[in-house]
């Protein structure tokens, strides 16, 4: 073990470290491109083979959110270069709500994973992307951990990395993750510095950078994953402000503690506001849509099924061989390893051995599993939606909420293990067993009753070794209930890195369509004589019109063009289908467009090129669509794909 300051808290060395260690492999990773993008999904939708740019694994179809819309218009985006604006559909769109894309305006300065767009090509913008946001997560937790236990840097990092191969990190890995964890674990760091440090410095530093966090966070407006996040930062603040209270800190001595991480988040939040003015008429229209709008959770509306997902980390394995788990994709089923909720019965312990003892009660580790209550009860105690409403929680939902749970299950662990190694006397024998045993059961319980409701071939192929890490998970769990914290650690990072380590792929670059064929002849007609397009097919019709950088009516919009549905739908006969967040895609169709929902998120039009609707408003047509044929349409191009036909119309007058 290395020394502590005489304040208890890490050196400069020991707390810029690992940091460092992360820093070299973001610049080694940057540098050659590689990342875990699954934009190599379109690559077999274009291309017959092999895809060179995939190192090992292979994209996860169900990240269409990475590998389709985000892609897709951050490359519209380069080539229309970086608008405030992104005028792909008529009437344009805004590219900050809600899709966070590259820009070049003064508030990227708070989206650090689009600088990458400002300066490289977009293979090494996507792998900068990939990465800063996770990198900045990892460094954040181990700077929390590392402020506890100052004298383990090593133990500190290995958990940082095990908590980042948590499964709901892997099948999410979004910066709107990301970056309110790393705000989250900065923040509570700077708490923990500020009523310990005496010096005025250190208080400063952990105060600007939470000055910058809190805009970088608030920016991804995304309030499912920032309001559980936020209330354990807040529950985390009560757990000190007692604590400190407790020790006999007069109130004036915690206010001048506390006045610059204060000024820090009022300042942060200046920005956030300041920013939203200006995009007050863009969000006024989202949240005005029909999906999502101003969607709100009641209280007690999760079942049995979504608590035993929650407590299935031992079943990582069915997130792959599966597509998910209990009746719920991969991303959605995802979850945890909550070694500290499952360690509650231990903070019970050791209440009861402060009140026997008659010392100070860890009000930070009541206040972190007091949070983990109100989640719990959020999702499964009807009744109380009042309550919930003025926590905000109702913004959130029982799937993104464990978001909330990750968190203060972690920081429950690090206050355990802070208080194990500091004290010789550790949880009783029977204690620490029982509490590995009561975890061990619950996941043969979840075996159990995945071969009972689906058939043992259901649990064997798709989760063939969810024993193997019940078994290490239950050991890291006794492990570091018995103080063996360097076994415990490394069980915890096992768990993680075998259940998740190859979810992602490995890829260098991007997949960009602009290089392919039919993107550049679209390109080409487009520039000798322009006009609006409309995509008919799958995804990577769509996708191709957006990366070229044409005009046209596909992608996935956000708040919704006025402009452009007025020219689909003047009558706004259609509203509640096409007035939502969603993918517009088209189909063959006859007469004026027609507007349906296939499921919330997809808005499917129907296309005539011989109505009034494309002969006054669309010059040329991309379609993989067979079905589609009309006297009104000229071929000018077309192109094999592996499993159909491309090809570029042009849209001609209707014979009387």
């Amino acid at each position: 073990m290395v020394e502590a300051r005489p304040d208890g808290l890490p050196t400069r060395c020991v707390l810029l470290a690992f940091p460092a260690v992360l820093l070299l492999f973001g610049v080694i990773m940057v540098t050659f491109g590689l990342n875990g993008t699954s934009s190599g999904e379109m690559y077999s939708r274009v291309y017959a083979g092999n895809d060179p740019s995939l190192v090992s694994g292979h994209p996860e179809r169900i990240r269409s959110d990475e590998w389709y819309v985000n892609t897709s218009w951050s490359i519209a985006q380069v080539q229309q270069g970086l608008p405030e604006r992104n005028e792909t559909m008529p009437g344009g769109m805004d590219a900050a709500l809600p899709h966070d894309l590259p820009r070049a305006d003064w508030s990227v300065a708070f989206r650090p994973h689009l600088w990458g767009y400002l300066v490289f090509d977009v293979g090494h913008a996507t792998a900068f992307k990939w990465w800063i946001a996770a990198l900045a997560f990892i460094a954040s937790a181990y700077c929390f951990l590392v402020t506890l236990l100052p004298r383990r840097p090593i133990l500190a990092a290995v958990i940082a990395m095990g908590f980042y191969f948590s499964p709901f990190f892997q099948w999410w890995f979004q910066t709107v993750i990301f970056w309110p964890l790393a705000w989250a674990l900065v923040t509570m760091t700077a708490m923990i510095w500020a009523v310990r440090v005496t010096s005025w410095r250190p208080r400063l530093a952990w105060a600007a950078i939470v000055a910058f966090l809190t805009p970088v966070m608030a920016m991804g407006i995304y309030a499912p994953f920032i309001v559980p996040v936020v209330l354990v930062v807040v529950f985390f603040a009560i757990g000190t402000v007692v604590d400190q209270k407790r020790q006999g800190v007069p109130w004036l001595v915690l206010v001048q503690k506390a006045l610059p991480l204060a000024v820090a988040g009022a300042l942060g939040a200046t920005v956030t506001l300041g920013w939203l003015a200006t995009k007050s008429a863009t969000l006024n229209s989202f949240l005005a849509t029909s999906y999502p709008g101003t969607r709100l959770t009641k209280t007690g509306e999760a079942n049995l099924l979504s608590a035993v997902r929650t407590v299935s980390s031992s079943f990582t394995e069915s997130l792959t061989n599966g597509s998910g788990f209990l009746g719920l994709n991969s991303s959605e089923a995802s979850t945890f390893f909550l070694v500290g909720a499952f360690m509650l019965p231990i903070v019970g312990w050791i209440v009861y051995r402060s009140v026997k003892e008659r010392k100070t009660l860890p009000w930070v580790l009541l206040a972190l599993s007091t949070v983990v209550i109100v989640f719990v009860a959020f999702s499964y105690v009807p009744g109380w939606n009042p309550i919930a409403h003025l926590l905000f929680l109702d913004r959130s939902s029982e799937n993104r909420i464990r978001l909330g749970m990750g968190l203060a299950s972690f920081a429950i662990l690090a206050y355990l293990i802070k208080f194990i190694s500091e004290r010789t006397t550790r949880p009783p024998l029977w204690l620490s067993a029982g509490t590995s045993v009561a975890f061990l059961l619950s996941q043969v319980a979840i075996a159990g009753a995945v071969w009972f409701v689906e058939g043992p071939n259901r649990l064997w192929h798709d989760a063939p070794f969810w024993w193997a890490f019940a078994l290490v998970s239950a050991a890291a769990i006794f492990f570091l209930a018995r103080g063996r914290l360097a076994l415990g650690g490394v069980a915890f990072l096992l768990v993680g890195v075998f259940g998740t380590g190859a979810v992602n792929p490995v890829y260098v670059g991007v997949f960009d369509l602009r290089t392919t064929a039919v993107s550049k002849s679209v390109v080409r007609i487009d520039a000798a004589h322009p006009g609006t397009w409309v995509g008919v097919g799958d995804v990577e019709i769509s996708a191709i019109l957006l990366e070229s950088g044409v005009t046209a009516f596909n992608g996935v919009q956000g708040a919704p063009s006025a402009a452009m549905w007025h020219k689909i739908d003047p009558t706004a006969k259609y509203r509640f289908a096409w007035n939502r967040l969603g993918g517009i895609g088209w189909i063959p169709g006859s007469g004026d467009p027609r507007v349906e929902n296939p499921a919330p998120d997809q808005i499917l039009v129907s296309f005539d090129a011989c109505a009034g609707f494309a002969q006054t408003n669309v010059k040329y047509v991309l379609s993989s669509n067979r079905a589609l044929a009309s006297p009104c349409l000229e071929t000018i191009d077309s192109f094999a794909l592996p499993k159909e036909t491309a090809t570029i119309y042009r849209v001609t007058k209707k014979l009387p």
